[in-house]
């Protein structure tokens, strides 16, 4: 009862500050909330969705979005399908013109091609800007030779330590394992008699495509190495030679950027094209080196340090950066560890005895029982089946005791929408005990001896242990719009911005992809702008969630008095759903896969009306629905 007491207490106290937090900045009409005093650039070498970039450019937008005093800019270059100095002299000269060198607080660099732009157009206007520079490469050259040679000679190379002489600039290199992928592809293929490796003419290709040729000639020299480069191929030829490979042949795949378009008529990049060129393989497994399309079954295997390392690390030299420690002062940064990473179903595919299989290795899709998992970790295995032993007990316990309670209070709460509302806040209050119980267990298993397995375990209990606070905080904001206790901040907002912003989480975060239709007007809303942002995200994740087909499309239009803004998608609603979907009581219980609680689309409802609108559902043809917001129009933007 005491533990009760203190939380709600500290919640009290917690929500006080927030609130006055969000009533400075509503004193000072918002200008607080836009006024960045640290700026990031992020260049990035490639197209907007390439995956290896696109993971780093999150987990950047994700640390910075902690403090609001750092804003996050990313500008992709494409510096691979236009490979030549000049343009990369004119995107420099561009950068420095749109961004002032004494306010870019950090400057991170995406790939080798971003870091010979910068060191060779922008180093000197810009040498004393914190800069971070990731890429494979092992060393570097000049952008002239970049964009002209068709190899790579000793006299081109400049080592990564000189290349950052006289740059306030630290260098993370995350290289490409590649004696140790070919040495794990002979393994599973003992009979093999040809190395055919697939690479292309970026920087990092010549560099793979020089090693791979020196370790074939020092160490297997009775292998026949196959050069596929699309220096001498085109896509639609290397098919065709992947497709007619002769007998006992191992693939490797590094890169394959091509301007000539596939039958998708895109362009392919490496992270596209590896599924389109692996489906030309007829009898081979092809291994990468680097973290795409292992996990999927697209390749079989390779070994490279994880995105999730590289991220890590990435993060770990930032800090020091905003502890005031300068790059240039910091030594270089090479992940020199790699695992082994192996898709099991790929390989029982193409018929690998699992004799053969390295004991070492970690596995996607592979069926483990808990004998199997403990076997050879019999010390840690016992310990950490005993912690989890505990955490299913208590999670047990403590679910029975709230579907007691559960019960008991759905039958006081039914009788009136007060009771609705002291049920919702009761049910919030009461998964305290159980999420505190939960992060203890996990405590327990992060200080016990697990094996990778269990750990994966352990990480698949945190996240539902996340996906539980997130309910929790739904069921806390429910419980107080019933009682009418959100303390809301009205004031301007402006609607298209606010939906933009809405895209750029979504579409880093989330991957949900929707589009926008305005009516060319701005609009200004009374509104709290965290929770008129929280209801359009919650329509716009529901309407992906629950659609058949096709994307969600989001528009918004002003009348005399109100808003609207249309979050439309195609889906089997029926017209009961028009109502049971905005009751906690009736709605419909999304399943636990998909991350979704039943609660958004009721506080969304709470939400609008204590801001003096409403979201419907409504059908507006056929398959055709869709969530409708409607908010009080402001004419005035400055009231």
């Amino acid at each position: 009862m005491k533990r009760y007491i203190m939380n709600k207490k500290l919640l009290l106290l917690i929500i006080i500050a927030v609130m006055a937090k969000l009533n400075v900045l509503a004193a000072d009409g918002g200008k607080t909330s836009v006024r960045q005093e640290n700026k990031v650039l992020v260049l990035s070498s490639y197209y907007q969705g390439y995956s290896w970039a696109g993971a780093l450019e999150s987990s950047i937008v994700s640390h910075f979005s902690v403090d609001r005093k750092w804003s996050v800019e990313v500008d992709y270059l494409d510096l691979v399908a236009n490979r030549d100095s000049s343009f990369m002299h004119h995107e420099a000269e561009r950068l420095m013109a749109e961004h002032d060198a004494n306010r870019k607080n950090i400057v991170i660099l995406l790939g080798e091609e971003a870091w010979i732009m910068y060191r060779t157009y922008m180093s000197e206007e810009w040498k004393n800007v914190p800069c971070v520079a990731l890429f494979s490469g092992t060393y570097t050259i000049s952008a002239s030779d970049y964009s002209s040679c068709h190899e790579i000679t000793d006299n081109m190379k400049i080592s990564l330590e000189d290349s950052r002489k006289g740059i306030n600039a630290t260098l993370i290199n995350d290289p490409y394992f590649v004696e140790p992928t070919i040495e794990l592809a002979l393994s599973l293929r003992p009979q093999t008699q040809h190395l055919a490796l697939v690479s292309d003419t970026w920087q990092i290709g010549f560099m793979v495509r020089e090693k791979t040729k020196r370790i074939v000639k020092e160490k297997y020299p009775s292998l026949d190495l196959i050069d596929l480069n699309n220096r001498e191929l085109t896509t639609a030829q290397l098919k065709t030679r992947l497709a007619t490979l002769p007998k006992h042949t191992a693939v490797i795949f590094d890169s394959w950027f091509s301007q000539s378009k596939n039958t998708a008529n895109r362009a392919l990049y490496p992270d596209n094209a590896m599924r389109y060129i692996a489906s030309s393989l007829t009898g081979d497994v092809v291994f990468g080196l680097y973290d795409v399309g292992i996990r999927d079954g697209v390749l079989a295997g390779g070994v490279y340090p994880t995105t999730e390392e590289l991220q890590s690390t990435l993060i770990n030299v930032l800090m020091k950066i905003e502890n005031g420690v300068q790059p240039k002062d910091m030594p270089l940064v090479k992940l020199d560890n790699a695992n082994t990473y192996l898709n099991y179903q790929t390989l029982k595919k193409y018929g690998i005895p699992e004799n053969l299989y390295p004991k070492n290795a970690i596995y996607f899709g592979k069926p483990i029982s808990f004998f199997e998992r403990n076997e050879k970790y019999i010390l840690g295995g016992v310990c950490a089946l005993i912690a989890i032993v505990i955490l299913i007990s208590v999670v047990a316990f403590f679910e029975r005791k709230l579907k007691r309670q559960a019960k008991m209070l759905l039958l006081v709460s039914r009788e009136n929408e007060k009771g609705k509302s002291n049920f919702i806040t009761n049910m919030g209050y009461l998964m305290r005990s159980p999420l505190n119980a939960i992060q203890m267990s996990i405590d327990m298993l992060d200080k016990s001896n697990m094996n990778d397995n269990d750990k994966e375990l352990l990480s698949f209990i945190n996240q539902n242990k996340s996906m539980l606070l997130n309910i929790f905080n739904d069921i806390i904001d429910l419980g107080k719009a019933g009682e009418n206790d959100l303390n809301l901040s009205l004031t301007s907002v402006d609607v298209e911005p606010a939906i933009m912003n809405i895209k750029e989480a979504l579409g880093s975060v989330s991957g949900i992809q929707f589009t926008i239709e305005g009516d060319g007007n701005a609009h200004f809303v009374k509104a709290d702008p965290k929770r008129f942002s929280q209801v359009v995200n919650y329509a716009i994740v529901n309407a992906d969630y629950y659609k058949m087909t096709g994307k969600v499309a989001v528009k918004f239009w002003g009348n005399q008095n109100e808003v609207v803004v249309q979050v439309g998608c195609i889906a089997n609603f029926t017209e009961k759903d028009t109502e049971d979907l905005f009751d906690v009581f009736n709605n419909r219980t999304n399943p636990a896969n998909s991350g979704r609680s039943n609660l958004e689309l009721p506080l969304c409802r709470k939400l609008m009306q204590a801001m003096g609108g409403n979201i419907t559902l409504e059908r507006l043809a056929d398959d055709q629905w869709a969530f409708v917001i409607k908010a009080t129009l402001i004419h005035d933007a400055n009231v």
